[in-house]
C-alpha cells in the first residue's frame, strides 16, 4: 500500500505494553510502536528507538518470524492493531491488543493460525476484521510523540496503583499494630488479677462467679475477677500469667515494628505526593527498592501456573548442614506443610503474622540442633510480614502436631502444641543462609 515500504530490521519490547519494529525505509531507521496496555490501544512511529528490558523467550521466537520481513500496511481499530508483513512468498499479520497487565500480541498465519504469542495472551485473536483502518505512515510518524506519551500516562497509573495497594495494606498493618499494642498494654492488668487470684484462692467461696478484692498498690481501688466454673483460681491464675507474658513479648518488639513501618508508610506517601516529578522508569525503580513488586498479581499467578511441577517451596542450609525448607506462597504452605514435610520434621512459623512455613528435614529419632534451630527460625522471621525486626517471636512444633482444618483459608493451620521462641535476627546469619540457597528447580522434597 501507498507509504509502506519498509523491511522491519529488529523487534524489542522494552517496557510492558510497548511494542516497538525498527524499520528502514527510504535510507532511513524509524521504530513502529504499538501500545497495548490496559485501556490504551495506540500506534505511531517514531525516529529514536526506545530501549529498555531484554528479549524474553517469546519475544525471541517472534524475532524469528518478523525480522527481515516488509511491512505491506498497518491497520487500526479502537480494540486492536494489525501489521501485514510479508517475508519471502509468506504473509502474516502481527496483531496486538490491549490487555492485562502489559498488553497481548499474536503473529497469525492469514488462515487464522497463531504461529506465536506473548505470555499470558489469550488462545483467541481478537476478531477486528470489520473495524480496523488503514494507516499511513506520514500520518503515523506525526502520532509518534503522542503514542509514547500514551504509553507513559497508561504505565505511570499502572505504577500509581501498585503504590496506592502497598499504601492500603501499611495503613492496615500499621493498625494491626496498634491493636497489639493497645492489648499488650493490658499485661500488667493481667499480671495483677493472676497475683490477686493466688493470694485468696482459699478463700473464694465454692461456686462463687466472681472475686472482688483490693489493688496491689495500696489504693482504695477494687479489682473484680471473673471465675470460671470449669477452672480452679490456681489454673485461672496460671492462664493469666501466662497471657500476660504473651502480651508483654508483644510490648518488646511491637513498637520497633509500628515506628518500622510508620517509617515506610511514611516514605511512600511523600513519593506518592511527589509522583508526578518522576518518570515511569524512575518510579518503576523505586517502587522495586521499596520491595514492592511490579508484577500484576493475575501476571504472577500466570507464571506459577506455567512452572508446573516446580516444586512449593525454597530449600536453605543451615549451620550444620540441616536442610531447611521455606514455603514460597499460602497455597504453597500448605503443600509444605501437609505434603512434603513428614511427621518427625521440625515445623516453624513466625508467631502472629502472616509467613512462610519452615520445615526442618530430620532423619527420624533425631532431634533439630540448637543452631540449626535458630538458622530456621530467622528465616521464619525472614520470610514473614515482619521482616527487618530485630527480634521476633516463632513457633515451632513437630510436624505431626500441625493440623489443617476443614475450610480454613489457604495457608491456615492450627498446632496442637507448640514452643517459642524469640529469635534476634542477626545479619551476618541472614546473609549466610540467603546464600546457601538450592539452586536446583526440583529443590529436596
Amino acid at each position: 500500500m501507498s507509504g509502506w515500504d519498509a523491511k522491519v530490521t529488529r523487534v524489542d519490547q522494552p517496557e510492558p505494553g510497548l511494542l516497538a519494529l525498527s524499520f528502514r525505509d527510504g535510507g532511513r531507521t524509524s521504530t513502529l510502536l504499538l501500545v497495548t496496555l490496559p485501556g490504551t490501544a495506540e500506534i505511531g512511529v517514531v525516529e529514536k528507538r526506545p530501549r529498555g528490558a531484554s528479549a524474553s523467550p517469546s519475544l525471541t521466537k517472534l524475532r524469528r518470524h518478523v525480522e527481515g520481513a516488509r511491512i505491506e500496511h498497518v491497520e487500526r481499530s479502537s480494540r486492536a492493531l494489525r501489521v501485514s508483513l510479508i517475508r519471502g512468498e509468506t504473509r502474516r499479520f502481527l496483531i496486538a491488543a490491549p490487555s492485562k497487565p502489559g498488553g497481548a500480541w499474536w503473529l497469525c498465519e492469514t488462515d487464522g493460525g497463531v504461529v506465536v504469542r506473548s505470555p499470558g495472551a489469550p488462545a483467541q485473536v481478537p476478531d477486528e476484521e470489520a473495524h480496523l483502518v488503514l494507516q499511513e505512515a506520514e500520518s503515523l510518524r506525526a502520532l509518534g510523540d503522542k503514542t509514547l506519551r500514551a504509553h507513559q500516562e497508561a504505565r505511570r497509573s499502572q505504577l500509581e496503583r501498585l503504590l496506592g495497594r502497598q499504601i492500603k495494606r501499611l495503613t492496615k498493618k500499621k493498625a494491626a499494630i496498634s491493636a497489639d499494642l493497645e492489648r499488650a498494654a493490658k499485661a500488667d492488668e493481667l499480671r495483677e488479677k493472676a497475683t490477686l487470684l493466688l493470694a485468696h484462692a482459699a478463700t473464694i467461696p465454692k461456686g462463687a462467679t466472681h472475686l472482688d478484692a483490693p489493688a496491689l498498690d495500696g489504693t482504695e481501688r477494687t479489682i473484680r475477677i471473673a471465675l470460671q466454673p470449669m477452672k480452679s483460681a490456681p489454673e485461672l491464675a496460671q492462664a493469666l500469667f501466662a497471657k500476660s507474658k504473651r502480651l508483654r513479648r508483644g510490648l518488646d518488639v511491637a513498637p520497633e515494628r509500628l515506628r518500622a513501618v510508620t517509617a515506610e508508610l511514611e516514605s511512600l506517601e511523600a513519593l506518592r505526593a511527589n509522583v508526578g516529578a518522576c518518570s515511569p522508569k524512575e518510579l518503576e525503580e523505586k517502587l522495586k527498592a521499596h520491595g514492592i513488586e511490579i508484577t500484576e498479581p493475575r501476571e504472577r499467578e500466570r507464571k506459577r501456573r506455567q512452572a508446573g511441577g516446580r516444586v512449593p517451596h525454597r530449600a536453605f542450609v543451615a549451620a550444620d548442614g540441616t536442610t531447611v525448607l521455606v514455603g514460597r506462597g499460602a497455597a504453597d504452605n500448605d503443600r509444605l506443610t501437609l505434603r512434603v514435610a513428614r511427621p518427625h520434621d521440625l515445623w516453624l512459623h513466625a508467631r502472629g503474622v502472616a509467613g512462610a512455613h519452615v520445615v526442618v528435614r530430620l532423619a527420624k529419632g533425631k532431634s533439630c540442633s540448637a543452631e540449626a534451630l535458630v538458622d530456621a527460625a530467622t528465616l521464619a522471621a525472614h520470610f514473614s510480614d515482619v521482616r527487618g525486626e530485630p527480634v521476633v517471636d516463632v513457633l515451632y512444633t513437630p510436624r505431626r502436631f500441625v493440623r489443617k482444618r476443614k475450610g480454613s483459608p489457604v495457608g491456615s493451620v492450627t498446632l496442637e502444641r507448640e514452643k517459642v521462641m524469640a529469635v534476634r535476627v542477626e545479619p551476618k546469619r541472614l546473609e549466610r543462609l540467603l546464600g546457601s540457597e538450592k539452586k536446583s528447580t526440583h529443590g529436596d522434597a
